[in-house]
Formats: structure tokens, sequence, C-alpha cells
């Protein structure tokens, strides 16, 4: 089992909400920005995550494999 580690650079996030409609790990802090609930995923999770990654239209989220 594989698992992958989520950040974002919240500084660059313009708050358009994609990652949000895209995977159950995401949502929208009180600041108007993105936040995750999990740091660490596993292989089931990957999928959604890595949309909202390729997804995002300034392109500051990553999700890379760590084991």
């Amino acid at each position: 089992m594989a698992n992958y580690k989520v950040s974002i650079n919240r500084e660059g996030c313009i708050g358009d909400a994609i990652c949000t409609a895209l995977s159950k790990n995401w949502f929208m802090d009180s600041d108007g920005k993105a936040s995750f609930h999990s740091e660490t995923i596993e292989d089931h999770e990957y999928g959604s995550n890595h949309e909202a990654e390729i997804s995002c239209p300034v392109a500051v989220i990553s999700v890379r494999k760590i084991s």
C-alpha cells in the first residue's frame, strides 16, 4: 500500500474551489483558500486528490508518493 503526501501553496490559492468539488479531502477555509483534511493519503484516495491537483487553475496543489 502506497502513501502519498498532499500539500498546497496556500499563498497562491485563488479560492476557485474546484478541489473541493473533486475530493472529499479538500475544503474551503474561513479565509477563502483551500485546505485539506489529511496530509497523508492512501491508494484509494489518490485518484480524487490527483484530479484536484491537475484541475487546480493555478497549480498550487501537489500529491506526491512517499512510500
